[in-house]
Protein backbone atom coordinates (compact mmCIF):
# COMPACT_ATOMS: atom_id res chain seq x y z
CA UNK A 1 0.00 0.00 0.00
CA UNK A 2 1.10 3.52 -0.41
CA UNK A 3 1.09 6.64 1.84
CA UNK A 4 -2.48 7.65 0.24
CA UNK A 5 -3.87 4.55 0.96
CA UNK A 6 -4.18 4.44 4.74
CA UNK A 7 -4.87 7.91 4.55
CA UNK A 8 -7.85 7.28 2.43
CA UNK A 9 -9.30 4.43 4.76
CA UNK A 10 -9.18 6.23 7.72
CA UNK A 11 -11.03 8.99 5.74
CA UNK A 12 -12.94 6.33 4.76
CA UNK A 13 -14.18 5.07 8.08
CA UNK A 14 -15.02 8.95 9.46
CA UNK A 15 -17.20 8.93 5.79
CA UNK A 16 -19.33 5.91 6.90
CA UNK A 17 -19.43 6.95 10.71
CA UNK A 18 -21.51 9.77 8.69
CA UNK A 19 -23.65 8.03 6.78
CA UNK A 20 -24.45 5.43 8.97
CA UNK A 21 -25.46 8.01 11.77
CA UNK A 22 -27.63 9.97 9.05
CA UNK A 23 -29.27 6.14 8.07
CA UNK A 24 -30.09 5.38 11.93
CA UNK A 25 -31.96 9.14 12.19
CA UNK A 26 -33.92 8.31 9.32
CA UNK A 27 -34.90 5.08 10.92
CA UNK A 28 -36.09 6.80 13.62
CA UNK A 29 -37.90 9.43 12.03
CA UNK A 30 -39.76 6.63 10.74
CA UNK A 31 -40.31 4.80 13.51
CA UNK A 32 -42.04 8.04 15.39
CA UNK A 33 -44.09 8.44 12.07
CA UNK A 34 -45.90 5.42 13.17
CA UNK A 35 -48.73 5.55 15.39
CA UNK A 36 -49.64 4.07 18.66
CA UNK A 37 -52.66 2.15 17.55
CA UNK A 38 -51.42 0.30 14.74
CA UNK A 39 -54.08 0.18 12.32
CA UNK A 40 -54.33 -1.08 8.58
CA UNK A 41 -53.37 2.21 6.89
CA UNK A 42 -50.04 2.61 8.73
CA UNK A 43 -49.00 -0.73 8.52
CA UNK A 44 -49.27 -0.42 4.61
CA UNK A 45 -47.43 2.87 4.76
CA UNK A 46 -44.88 1.06 6.52
CA UNK A 47 -44.77 -1.60 4.15
CA UNK A 48 -44.09 0.97 1.37
CA UNK A 49 -41.63 2.45 3.41
CA UNK A 50 -39.32 -0.59 3.95
CA UNK A 51 -38.14 -1.06 -0.04
CA UNK A 52 -37.56 3.09 -0.25
CA UNK A 53 -35.19 2.50 2.65
CA UNK A 54 -33.36 -0.24 0.87
CA UNK A 55 -33.25 1.98 -2.23
CA UNK A 56 -31.89 4.82 -0.04
CA UNK A 57 -29.50 2.21 1.46
CA UNK A 58 -28.33 0.92 -1.95
CA UNK A 59 -27.54 4.47 -3.26
CA UNK A 60 -25.51 5.66 0.07
CA UNK A 61 -23.50 2.51 -0.33
CA UNK A 62 -22.60 2.92 -3.94
CA UNK A 63 -22.23 6.69 -3.22
CA UNK A 64 -19.57 5.71 -0.61
CA UNK A 65 -18.04 3.35 -2.67
CA UNK A 66 -17.33 5.90 -5.22
CA UNK A 67 -16.30 8.49 -2.60
CA UNK A 68 -13.38 5.35 -1.71
CA UNK A 69 -12.43 4.54 -4.76
CA UNK A 70 -12.02 8.75 -5.53
CA UNK A 71 -9.68 8.50 -2.20
CA UNK A 72 -7.84 5.80 -2.88
CA UNK A 73 -6.76 6.84 -6.51
CA UNK A 74 -6.07 10.09 -5.95
CA UNK A 75 -6.23 10.88 -1.88
CA UNK A 76 -5.85 14.78 -2.72
CA UNK A 77 -7.72 17.89 -0.96
CA UNK A 78 -10.22 18.37 -3.86
CA UNK A 79 -12.25 15.48 -3.26
CA UNK A 80 -12.96 17.00 0.19
CA UNK A 81 -13.04 20.81 -0.18
CA UNK A 82 -15.54 21.95 -3.53
CA UNK A 83 -16.94 24.46 -2.09
CA UNK A 84 -14.90 27.54 -2.82
CA UNK A 85 -14.78 26.36 -6.26
CA UNK A 86 -18.55 25.95 -6.94
CA UNK A 87 -20.57 28.90 -8.68
CA UNK A 88 -23.04 29.29 -6.06
CA UNK A 89 -20.28 30.04 -3.54
CA UNK A 90 -17.92 32.17 -5.53
CA UNK A 91 -21.63 34.36 -6.91
CA UNK A 92 -22.81 34.70 -3.01
CA UNK A 93 -19.16 36.22 -2.22
CA UNK A 94 -19.46 38.27 -5.04
CA UNK A 95 -22.76 39.98 -4.07
CA UNK A 96 -21.57 40.63 -0.71
CA UNK A 97 -18.74 42.48 -1.95
CA UNK A 98 -21.12 44.33 -3.72
CA UNK A 99 -23.33 45.30 -0.97
CA UNK A 100 -20.52 46.03 1.17
CA UNK A 101 -19.08 48.37 -1.56
CA UNK A 102 -22.13 50.49 -0.62
CA UNK A 103 -23.77 52.12 2.60
CA UNK A 104 -26.30 50.15 4.72
CA UNK A 105 -29.11 52.32 3.90
CA UNK A 106 -33.07 51.56 6.13
CA UNK A 107 -35.29 49.13 4.12
CA UNK A 108 -38.68 51.22 3.88
CA UNK A 109 -41.78 48.79 2.43
CA UNK A 110 -42.13 45.55 1.78
CA UNK A 111 -39.03 43.59 3.42
CA UNK A 112 -39.38 40.26 1.68
CA UNK A 113 -38.86 41.48 -1.70
CA UNK A 114 -35.38 43.51 -1.11
CA UNK A 115 -32.80 41.98 -2.31
CA UNK A 116 -30.52 42.72 0.63
CA UNK A 117 -32.79 41.02 2.45
CA UNK A 118 -32.99 37.94 0.69
CA UNK A 119 -29.45 37.98 0.52
CA UNK A 120 -28.34 37.71 4.72
CA UNK A 121 -31.38 34.84 4.71
CA UNK A 122 -28.77 33.03 2.19
CA UNK A 123 -25.81 33.80 4.05
CA UNK A 124 -26.99 31.60 6.78
CA UNK A 125 -27.22 28.62 4.72
CA UNK A 126 -23.86 29.49 2.98
CA UNK A 127 -22.35 29.66 6.85
CA UNK A 128 -23.95 26.62 7.49
CA UNK A 129 -21.90 24.69 4.14
CA UNK A 130 -18.83 26.26 5.47
CA UNK A 131 -19.17 24.76 9.14
CA UNK A 132 -19.65 21.16 7.56
CA UNK A 133 -16.97 21.66 4.74
CA UNK A 134 -14.34 23.11 7.75
CA UNK A 135 -15.70 19.85 9.84
CA UNK A 136 -14.12 17.58 6.57
CA UNK A 137 -11.11 19.14 6.22
CA UNK A 138 -10.29 19.05 9.90
CA UNK A 139 -10.92 15.40 9.54
CA UNK A 140 -8.97 14.85 6.13
CA UNK A 141 -5.33 16.55 8.17
CA UNK A 142 -6.08 14.69 11.44
CA UNK A 143 -6.23 11.40 9.58
CA UNK A 144 -2.71 12.49 7.94
CA UNK A 145 -1.20 14.62 10.72
CA UNK A 146 -1.88 11.26 13.89
CA UNK A 147 1.14 9.48 12.32
CA UNK A 148 3.21 12.16 13.04
CA UNK A 149 1.73 13.40 16.20
CA UNK A 150 -1.17 11.71 17.31
CA UNK A 151 -1.84 13.59 20.90
CA UNK A 152 -1.67 16.68 19.43
CA UNK A 153 -5.76 16.09 18.73
CA UNK A 154 -6.48 16.02 22.21
CA UNK A 155 -4.23 18.58 23.63
CA UNK A 156 -6.26 21.10 20.87
CA UNK A 157 -9.49 21.14 21.17
CA UNK A 158 -10.37 23.86 18.84
CA UNK A 159 -10.72 22.65 15.22
CA UNK A 160 -9.11 26.41 13.44
CA UNK A 161 -6.29 26.10 16.60
CA UNK A 162 -5.26 22.61 15.83
CA UNK A 163 -4.89 23.13 11.94
CA UNK A 164 -3.21 26.73 12.53
CA UNK A 165 -0.68 24.49 15.36
CA UNK A 166 -0.07 21.47 12.42
CA UNK A 167 0.82 24.79 9.91
CA UNK A 168 3.34 25.88 12.32
CA UNK A 169 4.91 22.91 13.46
CA UNK A 170 4.63 21.05 10.34
CA UNK A 171 7.33 17.99 9.70
CA UNK A 172 9.56 19.08 12.88
CA UNK A 173 10.20 16.86 15.47
CA UNK A 174 11.76 18.87 18.10
CA UNK A 175 8.94 21.26 19.10
CA UNK A 176 11.42 22.80 21.88
CA UNK A 177 12.88 25.18 18.32
CA UNK A 178 9.04 25.73 17.29
CA UNK A 179 7.18 29.11 18.68
CA UNK A 180 4.02 28.60 19.22
CA UNK A 181 3.24 31.28 21.42
CA UNK A 182 0.97 33.18 18.54
CA UNK A 183 -0.92 30.47 18.19
CA UNK A 184 -1.48 28.71 21.66
CA UNK A 185 -1.55 29.97 25.03
CA UNK A 186 1.38 29.75 27.13
CA UNK A 187 -0.49 26.72 29.42
CA UNK A 188 -0.73 25.06 26.37
CA UNK A 189 2.46 25.22 24.34
CA UNK A 190 4.45 23.88 27.66
CA UNK A 191 1.97 20.71 27.44
CA UNK A 192 2.51 20.23 23.57
CA UNK A 193 6.05 20.58 23.59
CA UNK A 194 6.44 18.34 26.91
CA UNK A 195 4.01 16.18 24.33
CA UNK A 196 5.90 16.33 21.42
CA UNK A 197 8.99 15.31 23.07
CA UNK A 198 8.33 12.20 23.65
CA UNK A 199 5.51 11.29 20.33
CA UNK A 200 5.61 8.11 19.12
CA UNK A 201 4.83 9.27 15.76
CA UNK A 202 7.46 9.64 12.65
CA UNK A 203 8.17 12.01 9.99
CA UNK A 204 5.82 12.50 7.37
CA UNK A 205 6.11 12.20 3.78
CA UNK A 206 6.26 15.28 1.30
CA UNK A 207 3.47 14.51 -0.36
CA UNK A 208 1.67 14.01 2.77
CA UNK A 209 2.89 17.40 4.09
CA UNK A 210 1.92 19.42 1.26
CA UNK A 211 -1.71 17.82 2.09
CA UNK A 212 -1.83 18.58 5.19
CA UNK A 213 -0.81 22.03 4.81
CA UNK A 214 -3.10 22.62 1.73
CA UNK A 215 -6.19 21.72 4.34
CA UNK A 216 -4.53 23.96 6.78
CA UNK A 217 -4.83 27.30 4.03
CA UNK A 218 -8.46 25.66 2.74
CA UNK A 219 -9.88 25.84 6.66
CA UNK A 220 -8.32 29.34 6.42
CA UNK A 221 -9.50 30.69 3.56
CA UNK A 222 -13.32 29.12 4.51
CA UNK A 223 -12.79 30.38 7.72
CA UNK A 224 -12.24 33.84 6.43
CA UNK A 225 -14.93 33.55 3.98
CA UNK A 226 -17.03 33.10 7.42
CA UNK A 227 -15.98 36.55 8.69
CA UNK A 228 -16.74 38.28 5.85
CA UNK A 229 -20.14 36.85 5.72
CA UNK A 230 -20.99 36.94 9.35
CA UNK A 231 -19.78 41.18 8.91
CA UNK A 232 -22.03 41.66 6.52
CA UNK A 233 -25.04 40.56 7.86
CA UNK A 234 -23.78 42.09 11.46
CA UNK A 235 -24.08 45.73 9.26
CA UNK A 236 -26.86 44.55 7.75
CA UNK A 237 -29.42 42.83 9.30
CA UNK A 238 -29.46 46.33 11.82
CA UNK A 239 -31.56 47.95 8.77
CA UNK A 240 -33.98 44.96 8.05
CA UNK A 241 -34.61 44.35 11.74
CA UNK A 242 -33.17 46.82 14.46
CA UNK A 243 -35.24 45.80 17.01
CA UNK A 244 -34.14 42.56 17.19
CA UNK A 245 -30.62 42.97 16.99
CA UNK A 246 -31.05 45.03 19.69
CA UNK A 247 -32.32 42.17 21.73
CA UNK A 248 -30.17 39.50 20.68
CA UNK A 249 -26.84 39.12 18.78
CA UNK A 250 -27.29 40.10 14.48
CA UNK A 251 -25.83 36.44 13.69
CA UNK A 252 -28.21 34.43 15.69
CA UNK A 253 -30.73 37.20 14.82
CA UNK A 254 -29.50 36.10 10.72
CA UNK A 255 -29.66 32.16 11.61
CA UNK A 256 -32.96 32.52 13.75
CA UNK A 257 -34.33 34.46 10.31
CA UNK A 258 -33.40 31.84 8.15
CA UNK A 259 -34.88 29.21 10.41
CA UNK A 260 -37.80 30.89 10.20
CA UNK A 261 -38.24 31.71 6.47
CA UNK A 262 -38.20 35.40 6.77
CA UNK A 263 -39.58 38.03 9.42
CA UNK A 264 -42.81 37.25 8.44
CA UNK A 265 -42.71 33.80 9.31
CA UNK A 266 -40.99 34.70 12.66
CA UNK A 267 -43.25 37.28 13.69
CA UNK A 268 -46.38 35.08 13.26
CA UNK A 269 -44.32 32.48 15.45
CA UNK A 270 -45.28 32.65 19.40
CA UNK A 271 -42.62 33.29 22.18
CA UNK A 272 -43.12 29.42 23.34
CA UNK A 273 -42.08 28.05 20.12
CA UNK A 274 -39.48 30.72 19.50
CA UNK A 275 -37.60 29.26 22.36
CA UNK A 276 -36.95 25.93 20.60
CA UNK A 277 -36.08 26.97 16.70
CA UNK A 278 -32.72 25.69 16.11
CA UNK A 279 -32.52 22.87 18.56
CA UNK A 280 -30.61 19.87 18.02
CA UNK A 281 -31.51 16.56 18.80
CA UNK A 282 -28.99 14.14 19.12
CA UNK A 283 -29.57 10.26 20.04
CA UNK A 284 -25.96 9.67 21.16
CA UNK A 285 -25.69 11.52 24.30
CA UNK A 286 -22.23 10.35 25.24
CA UNK A 287 -23.40 8.47 28.52
CA UNK A 288 -24.96 11.38 29.90
CA UNK A 289 -28.74 11.49 31.02
CA UNK A 290 -31.70 13.24 28.90
CA UNK A 291 -30.08 16.93 31.04
CA UNK A 292 -27.18 16.80 29.24
CA UNK A 293 -28.58 17.50 26.07
CA UNK A 294 -30.04 20.38 27.02
CA UNK A 295 -34.06 19.82 26.21
CA UNK A 296 -36.11 22.95 25.06
CA UNK A 297 -33.47 25.08 24.04
CA UNK A 298 -32.37 26.55 20.38
CA UNK A 299 -30.09 29.04 18.84
CA UNK A 300 -31.76 32.28 20.95
CA UNK A 301 -30.10 30.18 24.05
CA UNK A 302 -26.40 30.84 22.89
CA UNK A 303 -26.92 34.61 22.59
CA UNK A 304 -25.56 37.28 24.49
CA UNK A 305 -28.59 38.19 26.51
CA UNK A 306 -28.94 34.23 28.02
CA UNK A 307 -25.55 33.81 28.70
CA UNK A 308 -24.51 36.58 30.58
CA UNK A 309 -26.73 35.45 33.50
CA UNK A 310 -25.84 32.49 36.05
CA UNK A 311 -26.59 29.09 34.79
CA UNK A 312 -29.30 28.17 36.95
CA UNK A 313 -30.89 31.35 35.78
CA UNK A 314 -30.77 30.95 31.75
CA UNK A 315 -33.49 28.69 31.03
CA UNK A 316 -35.87 31.14 33.37
CA UNK A 317 -34.07 34.31 30.98
CA UNK A 318 -34.75 32.57 27.79
CA UNK A 319 -38.39 32.40 28.02
CA UNK A 320 -38.01 36.65 29.05
CA UNK A 321 -35.65 36.99 25.84
CA UNK A 322 -37.95 35.11 23.52
CA UNK A 323 -41.11 36.73 24.55
CA UNK A 324 -39.33 40.15 24.11
CA UNK A 325 -37.82 39.12 20.80
CA UNK A 326 -42.01 37.96 19.11
CA UNK A 327 -42.74 41.75 20.28
CA UNK A 328 -39.65 43.15 18.11
CA UNK A 329 -40.30 41.29 15.59
CA UNK A 330 -43.63 42.15 14.72
CA UNK A 331 -42.54 45.72 15.27
CA UNK A 332 -39.68 45.51 12.73
CA UNK A 333 -42.38 44.13 10.20
CA UNK A 334 -44.23 46.95 10.39
CA UNK A 335 -41.65 49.32 10.96
CA UNK A 336 -43.36 51.47 13.07
CA UNK A 337 -39.63 51.96 15.02
CA UNK A 338 -36.84 51.95 12.49
CA UNK A 339 -34.60 53.04 15.35
CA UNK A 340 -34.25 50.51 17.00
CA UNK A 341 -35.21 52.31 20.19
CA UNK A 342 -37.86 49.38 20.83
CA UNK A 343 -35.38 47.20 20.48
CA UNK A 344 -33.36 48.94 23.33
CA UNK A 345 -35.93 49.65 26.03
CA UNK A 346 -36.54 46.09 25.70
CA UNK A 347 -32.87 44.50 26.13
CA UNK A 348 -32.57 47.21 29.05
CA UNK A 349 -35.42 45.76 30.83
CA UNK A 350 -34.21 41.99 30.34
CA UNK A 351 -30.84 43.47 31.67
CA UNK A 352 -32.77 44.75 34.41
CA UNK A 353 -34.75 41.74 35.61
CA UNK A 354 -31.42 39.50 34.97
CA UNK A 355 -29.43 41.94 37.57
CA UNK A 356 -32.57 41.62 40.10
CA UNK A 357 -32.66 37.72 40.04
CA UNK A 358 -28.42 37.88 40.78
CA UNK A 359 -29.22 39.94 43.91
CA UNK A 360 -29.00 38.65 47.14
CA UNK A 361 -31.99 38.23 49.47
CA UNK A 362 -32.30 41.73 51.72
CA UNK A 363 -32.10 40.85 55.24
CA UNK A 364 -35.02 42.09 57.40
CA UNK A 365 -34.26 45.40 58.81
CA UNK A 366 -34.89 46.28 62.64
CA UNK A 367 -37.24 49.17 62.62
CA UNK A 368 -36.20 51.42 65.47
CA UNK A 369 -39.41 52.18 68.07
CA UNK A 370 -40.41 55.75 67.51
CA UNK A 371 -39.39 58.63 70.02
CA UNK A 372 -41.65 58.44 73.06
CA UNK A 373 -43.96 61.45 73.42
CA UNK A 374 -44.26 62.56 77.11
CA UNK A 375 -47.50 65.00 75.64
CA UNK A 376 -50.46 63.50 75.92
CA UNK A 377 -52.03 61.95 72.81
CA UNK A 378 -55.33 63.56 71.14
CA UNK A 379 -58.50 61.67 72.16
CA UNK A 380 -61.59 61.79 70.12
CA UNK A 381 -64.80 63.73 71.78
CA UNK A 382 -68.00 63.84 71.16
CA UNK A 383 -71.24 61.76 72.03
CA UNK A 384 -70.59 58.64 69.90
CA UNK A 385 -66.98 58.84 71.90
CA UNK A 386 -68.49 58.67 74.91
CA UNK A 387 -71.31 55.81 74.51
CA UNK A 388 -67.93 53.78 73.10
CA UNK A 389 -66.47 54.75 77.00
CA UNK A 390 -69.83 54.08 79.03
CA UNK A 391 -69.75 50.42 77.15
CA UNK A 392 -66.57 49.18 78.59
CA UNK A 393 -66.65 51.81 81.35
CA UNK A 394 -67.09 50.61 85.25
CA UNK A 395 -71.09 51.00 86.27
CA UNK A 396 -72.23 52.95 89.22
CA UNK A 397 -72.98 49.77 91.21
CA UNK A 398 -69.35 48.42 90.69
CA UNK A 399 -67.96 51.44 91.88
CA UNK A 400 -70.32 51.84 95.28
CA UNK A 401 -69.52 48.03 95.74
CA UNK A 402 -65.27 48.68 95.46
CA UNK A 403 -65.86 51.67 98.23
CA UNK A 404 -65.13 51.47 101.84
CA UNK A 405 -65.31 53.15 105.03
CA UNK A 406 -62.84 54.20 107.21
CA UNK A 407 -63.41 54.03 110.76
CA UNK A 408 -66.79 52.55 110.90
CA UNK A 409 -67.30 49.10 112.17
CA UNK A 410 -69.51 46.88 109.41
CA UNK A 411 -71.52 43.74 110.07
CA UNK A 412 -69.92 41.46 107.86
CA UNK A 413 -66.88 39.29 109.07
CA UNK A 414 -63.41 41.17 108.58
CA UNK A 415 -62.39 37.92 106.24
CA UNK A 416 -65.16 39.15 103.99
CA UNK A 417 -64.36 42.23 103.94
CA UNK A 418 -60.46 41.62 103.13
CA UNK A 419 -61.54 38.80 99.89
CA UNK A 420 -64.06 41.39 98.62
CA UNK A 421 -67.14 38.86 99.13
CA UNK A 422 -69.21 41.88 100.71
CA UNK A 423 -71.12 44.78 98.58
CA UNK A 424 -69.06 47.42 99.99
CA UNK A 425 -71.00 50.49 100.78
CA UNK A 426 -73.95 49.78 98.34
CA UNK A 427 -77.02 49.32 100.41
CA UNK A 428 -75.23 51.68 103.52
CA UNK A 429 -76.39 54.33 105.04
CA UNK A 430 -72.94 55.51 104.15
CA UNK A 431 -73.59 54.84 100.41
CA UNK A 432 -75.42 56.81 97.54
CA UNK A 433 -78.63 55.88 96.68
CA UNK A 434 -78.16 52.65 95.51
CA UNK A 435 -79.47 49.91 97.34
CA UNK A 436 -78.80 45.82 97.36
CA UNK A 437 -81.77 44.10 95.98
CA UNK A 438 -84.08 42.77 98.47
CA UNK A 439 -83.40 38.84 97.34
CA UNK A 440 -79.53 39.32 97.07
CA UNK A 441 -79.99 41.13 100.50
CA UNK A 442 -82.11 38.27 102.21
CA UNK A 443 -79.63 35.65 100.90
CA UNK A 444 -76.89 37.79 102.73
CA UNK A 445 -78.48 38.29 105.78
CA UNK A 446 -79.28 34.36 106.31
CA UNK A 447 -75.56 33.65 105.62
CA UNK A 448 -74.92 35.97 108.33
CA UNK A 449 -77.12 34.77 110.73
CA UNK A 450 -76.08 30.84 110.20
CA UNK A 451 -72.11 32.43 110.11
CA UNK A 452 -73.10 33.29 113.53
CA UNK A 453 -74.62 30.42 114.89
CA UNK A 454 -71.67 28.18 114.03
CA UNK A 455 -69.15 30.46 115.44
CA UNK A 456 -71.55 30.24 119.01
CA UNK A 457 -71.84 26.68 118.72
CA UNK A 458 -69.58 23.66 119.30
CA UNK A 459 -69.84 22.90 115.74
CA UNK A 460 -72.16 20.04 115.80
CA UNK A 461 -74.53 19.92 113.19
CA UNK A 462 -77.39 17.60 115.30
CA UNK A 463 -78.42 16.70 118.63
CA UNK A 464 -78.26 19.50 121.43
CA UNK A 465 -75.68 22.37 120.66
CA UNK A 466 -73.76 23.32 123.86
CA UNK A 467 -71.24 25.26 124.71
CA UNK A 468 -69.14 26.53 128.03
CA UNK A 469 -69.99 29.45 130.02
CA UNK A 470 -67.26 30.74 131.96
CA UNK A 471 -69.16 32.59 135.29
CA UNK A 472 -67.17 34.02 138.44
CA UNK A 473 -69.47 32.43 140.90
CA UNK A 474 -70.03 28.49 139.77
CA UNK A 475 -67.13 28.19 137.20
CA UNK A 476 -68.02 26.34 134.48
CA UNK A 477 -71.46 25.68 133.37
CA UNK A 478 -72.94 23.18 130.68
CA UNK A 479 -75.73 25.25 129.36
CA UNK A 480 -78.01 23.76 126.71
CA UNK A 481 -77.74 25.54 122.97
CA UNK A 482 -80.41 27.31 121.45
CA UNK A 483 -79.73 25.67 118.74
CA UNK A 484 -81.45 21.90 119.45
CA UNK A 485 -84.27 23.97 121.25
CA UNK A 486 -84.86 25.78 118.04
CA UNK A 487 -84.71 22.43 116.24
CA UNK A 488 -87.69 20.54 118.51
CA UNK A 489 -89.74 23.63 118.31
CA UNK A 490 -89.69 23.21 114.17
CA UNK A 491 -90.43 19.89 115.07
CA UNK A 492 -93.56 19.98 116.84
CA UNK A 493 -94.91 22.72 114.48
CA UNK A 494 -94.48 20.32 111.61
CA UNK A 495 -96.29 17.05 113.60
CA UNK A 496 -98.95 19.53 114.50
CA UNK A 497 -99.71 20.45 110.93
CA UNK A 498 -99.79 16.89 109.95
CA UNK A 499 -101.95 15.45 112.32
CA UNK A 500 -104.10 18.67 111.52
CA UNK A 501 -104.36 17.65 107.91
CA UNK A 502 -103.48 14.06 107.51
CA UNK A 503 -105.07 12.57 110.55
CA UNK A 504 -107.55 9.73 110.88
CA UNK A 505 -110.40 11.97 112.45
CA UNK A 506 -110.01 14.93 110.46
CA UNK A 507 -112.77 15.48 107.61
CA UNK A 508 -113.41 17.37 104.33
CA UNK A 509 -113.55 21.23 105.03
CA UNK A 510 -115.46 23.68 103.41
CA UNK A 511 -113.60 25.72 101.29
CA UNK A 512 -116.46 28.67 101.54
CA UNK A 513 -115.59 31.82 103.00
CA UNK A 514 -117.35 31.99 106.52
Amino acid sequence: LNSSQPRALGFTKFLREQIMSTLADSFLDDLDDLDSDGDEENDEKQEEKKPQSGEDDDASDDELDAMVSDLQAGGDLSSVASLRKSEAFTSHMARIEESMSRSAEPILGNVEEHPEYQLIVSCNEMITKIDEEMLLVYKFVVDIYSKKFPELESLVPGRLDYLKTVEVIGNEMDLTTVDLSATLPNALVISVSMTGSTTSGRPLSEADLAQCLEGCLEASALDDARTAILDFVQTRMTSVAPNVCAIIDTVIAAQLMGLTGGLVNLSKIPACNLVVIGQVKTSDRGGFGAVAAMPHTGIIYYSTAVQQCAPYLRRKALKVVAGKLSLAARIDLHQSEPSGAAGQRMRAEIDEKIAKWLEPDKARTKKALPVPDDRPSKKRGGKRARKYKEKFGMTETRKEVNKRSFGLLGTDEYGDDAMGNDMGLLGTKAGGKLRVPPKKEQRTVAKQQSRRAISLSSGATNGLSSSLVFTPVQGIELVAGKGGQGQSDAMDKVNAANQAWFSQDSGFLSARPK
